[in-house]
């Protein structure tokens, strides 16, 4: 969250009476009179897929009776007169203290903004020197980025402590401060929130999508999982949540509220919003619903000696999956890392020893995390990472359901290689006939987004691959398939070959303006492309000489391409396959006539069928 647009984080309650440190400003400080008056709203954040709450985020108010005009304001100067920590220490004081007033607070975490300039620091709040107040179950602080990290160890030491002190880490205002992905690599967190600038218009924005697609599988691949703020409109919720986003904030879900008096555990309109989405589970999720491993968990507060009897037996799997006390996922633990302990002289007295510690949380390591809705590309992405030669763990709404083997995966991978193979074109390597009707049969079912399906053929491509040769031509159709491969190498874009010169194209979510703006450059830029495959005087002439369909000596002009688009809006309609392959049969003489070569169809509405 952006200090400088929206509130800061935190929770509520009149009075300070525990926290990290002794409440600021006894007898009549200053500071003391600005934290006072603070009061806090809180907003929830909730998984994408189930509609169950995963936390609840506190946003200080009442500013207006202050002398600060906002949070950063009030941290700024508090910083410059060496007090930004007992400030920090009472506010995170009053948040936990106002948290734990609520019922229901113990089933969600409580996220809580941290000022960078306190990371690792003794006087950071819940690293206090004598120990301080412990904090409460699922505590997650925020590093906002709108300040740099400072200290003189590095980043990822100074995050350790909080975890050694049971406190969770998630990246706020991720992409649009100072550190970005050098800060996610070093800090390991738990979470990353997305900011609300990527996702403010990203189901019209089609690089918003690319970065926010890449920032989810780097995520993932390190077993960070992601959560998308300012989400405020439908169309975004969908396209975060296919994107693989694990949670969201925003108003469509719940505004800010200053006058809970319970925190609910549930949010039906992100039932409502899956419930009214009526595409059907992808052949990837289904497939990885029947290779995952269901392997049973145990929860992190278990103590060493159940991690003991887990592996017990010669049946026993090598990995146990941890997780919290709301199955949500925190990494594995190896067998293999217990024989350091099992077969020393001591191990086994030194596991079993609770003065050294009886929970699991210090053997735990991060492990890749896929929604079991995840694309099997950008599965098989994260596990081409080191971290993930245990396995991945794989969610559904947030939550664990089994871990994704290193043998289950490559049988993934040879399925969909083999079900490439049979349907892909040769020459170009694109998909073929059945994918392109796969792509048609799923966009006419998403009618959250909008969508263009274009017909693309060249224009008299017959005399001048009889005039030119066959390998003229296939160099012509070669060129012409990577300036598709290109644009489909973008998020939510589809590339097809039918066959010979025809061509197919499917962009989803894209403003129509933009993609038809980029197609009238992708037939320019083919034009371009075919002046190369001519000799200096044809190109000098711009056309040729060949035979036409009747045998006659004809003049042609250079190579070009044109296209039939096909575009339809979101909302409800009940067009079929066949009323599209109508709509570019019967225009493909349009667009071979047009200046732009293109001819464009709008479909859409309860009629057109």
């Amino acid at each position: 969250m952006d200090w400088l647009t929206k509130d800061r984080v935190m929770s509520v309650r009149p009075r300070v009476p525990q926290g990290p440190s002794a409440p600021v400003g006894r007898g009549g400080d200053p500071w003391d009179a600005a934290v006072t008056p603070l009061a806090y709203a809180f907003q929830p954040i909730v998984q994408l897929r189930s509609g169950r709450c995963h936390g609840y985020e506190a946003l200080l108010r009442g500013f207006e009776r202050t002398p600060f005009a906002h949070a950063h304001h009030l941290l700024d100067s508090a910083a410059k007169a060496g007090a930004l920590d007992r400030v920090e220490s009472a506010l995170h004081a009053k948040a936990v203290a106002a948290y734990r007033a609520l019922p229901g607070w113990r089933d969600a975490k409580l996220f809580l903004n941290l000022d960078a300039r306190l990371v690792g620091l003794p006087g950071s709040p819940w690293l206090a020197a004598d120990g301080g107040a412990k904090p409460p179950p699922g505590l997650t602080l925020e590093i906002s980025e709108r300040q740099e990290v400072v200290g003189d160890e590095g980043v990822e030491r100074m995050v350790e402590r909080y975890r050694r002190a049971g406190v969770g880490i998630a990246l706020d205002d991720f992409g649009v401060g100072h550190a970005g992905l050098r800060l996610l690599y070093e800090a390991k967190p738990d979470y990353v929130k997305l900011d609300r600038y990527f996702v403010s218009g990203i189901d019209r924005d089609t690089r918003k999508r690319a970065i926010a697609s890449l920032l989810v599988g780097y995520a993932h691949a390190l077993g960070v999982q992601i959560i998308a703020e300012g989400v405020e409109t439908e169309t975004e919720f969908y396209v975060v949540r296919d994107l693989g986003c694990d949670f969201a904030q925003g108003y469509l879900i719940a505004r800010p509220r200053t006058d809970l008096t319970e925190l609910p555990g549930q949010f039906a309109i992100v039932d409502e919003l899956n419930r009214r989405d009526r595409r059907q589970p992808s052949d990837s999720h289904r497939r990885l619903s029947e290779v995952i491993e269901r392997l049973p968990t145990l929860r992190v507060s278990s103590r060493k000696t159940d991690l003991l009897d887990y592996f017990k037996g010669n049946t026993a799997p090598p990995i146990v999956p941890i997780v919290d006390d709301h199955d949500r996922p925190l990494g594995l633990i190896r067998e293999r890392d217990l024989k350091r302990f099992v077969y020393s002289r001591f191990g086994g007295e030194l596991l079993r020893n609770r003065g050294l510690g009886d929970t699991l949380d210090a053997l735990v390591i991060k492990s890749p995390v896929c929604d079991i809705a995840t694309p099997l590309n950008r599965v098989i992405e994260a596990f081409s990472t080191e971290a993930a030669s245990d396995g991945i763990i794989i969610v559904e709404g947030g939550e664990y359901v089994g871990v994704l083997s290193s043998g289950a995966l490559i049988r993934l991978v040879h399925e969909r290689n083999l079900a490439m193979a049979t349907d892909q074109n040769p020459l170009t390597r694109l998909p073929g006939n059945a994918a392109i009707v796969r792509h048609i049969d799923g966009a006419l079912a998403d009618r959250g987004r909008g969508h263009v399906l274009a017909y693309l053929d060249f224009d008299n491509f017959k005399p001048f691959n009889d005039n030119f040769g066959f390998r003229q031509g296939d160099r012509a159709i070669l060129m012409f398939s990577e300036r598709l491969k290109s644009w489909a190498g973008g998020t939510d874009a589809f590339a097809g070959h039918i066959g010979g010169d025809d061509f197919f194209l499917g962009v989803s979510g894209a403003g129509e303006g933009e993609t038809l703006a980029r197609l009238a450059e992708l037939l320019a830029l083919f034009r371009s492309d075919a002046e190369s495959l001519y000799d200096p005087q044809t190109r000098q002439t711009g056309r040729f000489v060949a035979k036409d369909r009747y045998g006659n000596d004809r003049s042609f002009p250079l190579l070009s391409a044109s296209g039939v688009v096909v575009t339809i809006p979101p909302g409800d309609h009940e067009l079929t396959p066949d009323a599209i392959n109508a709509a570019i049969a019967a225009n493909k003489a349009a667009a071979k006539g047009a200046e732009d070569k293109l001819c464009v169809v709008r479909l859409g509405g309860p009629a057109q069928a």
